[in-house]
C-alpha cells in the first residue's frame, strides 16, 4: 500500500474521489432537499470543494514543500474554477439544452417525486468531473505545485 501511495497519480486520484464524493453530496442536498437550481447549487458545491481540494493537492498528492499561500491559492482556484465552474456549468448546460430538459421536465432517466431526474443531474455532473480531470492534474502539476528545475521533486520520494 505504502509503494502505491508514492505514486503522485494515485494520490491524486485517492483526493479527487473523496473531492468528488463530497461535491456531489452537497449538489444533492442543495438541489435535492433544499430545492436550490442546479447552476447555482453547482456553483456552491464547487466552490466549498475547490478550498477542500487545495488542502488535498497541496499537502497530500503534490507534497508541495512550500507553505500554504494566497498566491498559490488564487493559481489553484483560478484553474479549478476554469474546470470546475467554467467546463461543468458549461456540460450541465448542455445537458439541459441537448436532452431537452431542465432536470425537472427531462425524460432522460428517473425522476423523484418532486419530478427532479436525480440521475440525470448526477450524469451530467459525473460526465463534466472527468472532462475536467485531465485539465486539473496537468495544471496543477504544470502550474500551481511545480517545483523550480534544480531541486528535488516535493511529489515523489528519494531513494
Amino acid at each position: 500500500m505504502r509503494k502505491l501511495l508514492a505514486k503522485q497519480q494515485v494520490r491524486f486520484l485517492i483526493a479527487g474521489c473523496f473531492n468528488t464524493a463530497l461535491d456531489f453530496l452537497i449538489l444533492n442536498v442543495l438541489t435535492l432537499a433544499l430545492g436550490l437550481p442546479v447552476l447555482a447549487a453547482n456553483t456552491t458545491s464547487v466552490l466549498f470543494g475547490i478550498s477542500i481540494s487545495y488542502a488535498l493537492n497541496h499537502f497530500f498528492v503534490f507534497r508541495y514543500p512550500h507553505r500554504i499561500s494566497l498566491r498559490k491559492f488564487a493559481e489553484f482556484f483560478l484553474i479549478t474554477g476554469v474546470s470546475s465552474l467554467g467546463i461543468q456549468t458549461l456540460i450541465i448546460w448542455l445537458f439541459e439544452m441537448l436532452f431537452a430538459t431542465s432536470f425537472g421536465n427531462s425524460l432522460l432517466l428517473v425522476p423523484d417525486a418532486e419530478g427532479r431526474h436525480i440521475i440525470a443531474i448526477n450524469v451530467a455532473k459525473f460526465t463534466a468531473v472527468l472532462v475536467g480531470l485531465v485539465w486539473n492534474f496537468t495544471m496543477y502539476r504544470f502550474v500551481v505545485f511545480r517545483v523550480p528545475a534544480g531541486k528535488a521533486d516535493a511529489s515523489e520520494p528519494v531513494e
